[in-house]
């Protein structure tokens, strides 16, 4: 185990059936930095606790899918696919923190956000095991990150932490450019020009009544005169 694994799992907000399928099951039957694809059934039977006759514990498969987003949520899964957006059965995931083996150990200090945070030299190599391959960041996306946070002083997160929110926070506003429609280049859509063949057929037909409306009345008002 690394030192960026160990301290994503003694995080006091990860629970102890998360820690535990990473730890004797995920990682345990990794391929390298990549999972196999997510089994439910397999899973539920290696999280059960199986008493006398019966069984103390089991995990449901939306249980399953909120033990994962835990362990998305500490950074130590990052989804490379998923055939179904509801859950994560059949899904692949890459192992970041394993990758983290040559690094220094991390920190242990946790801190709220504060307006002076910056991420430190290894987020481009933390950013690149996550996938994300463009790990800059201009000025207008770090104050966004950080003006976030400073509205939740509740939350402390260690210096590795917080440049995991960031990068996942970078992942996905740039998926989300990726797939949005080409906008137009002016603000207005030029519609194609008409040719003007003059009033329409239904126009003339009403400009002539009008015109014979008119020469009746002022022939009423002519005889009246007279």
């Amino acid at each position: 185990m690394t030192p960026a694994e160990y301290q994503a799992l003694t995080s006091p907000r990860l629970s102890h059936p998360a820690r535990s399928l990473y730890q004797l099951y995920l990682r345990h039957h990794a391929r390298g930095d990549i999972t196999q694809a997510l089994d439910y059934p397999l899973l539920g039977k290696a999280l059960a606790v199986q008493g006398e006759g019966e069984y103390r514990y089991r995990v449901t498969p939306a249980e399953l899918t909120a033990l994962v987003d835990e362990l998305l949520d500490a950074g130590l899964l990052s989804l490379v696919q998923n055939p179904h957006p509801q859950h994560y059965h059949g899904a692949v995931f890459s192992l970041p923190l394993k990758g983290l083996q040559g690094l220094a150990p991390l920190p242990s200090r946790q801190f709220a956000m504060h307006p002076q945070w910056r991420p430190d030299e290894q987020f481009d190599g933390l950013a690149r095991l996550c996938g994300l391959l463009d790990s800059h960041v201009d000025e207008t996306e770090l104050g966004e990150f950080i003006a976030y946070w400073l509205g939740r002083p509740e939350v402390f997160e260690n210096q590795h932490q917080w440049m995991l929110k960031l990068v996942r926070k970078l992942k996905n506003q740039r998926s989300v450019k990726r797939a949005a429609p080409p906008q137009d280049s002016g603000h207005y859509q030029q519609l194609p020009a008409k040719n003007d063949t003059g009033p329409s057929k239904r126009a003339r037909e009403m400009m002539a009544e009008a015109q014979r409306l008119s020469s009746d009345n002022q022939e009423d008002r002519n005889e009246k005169d007279s």
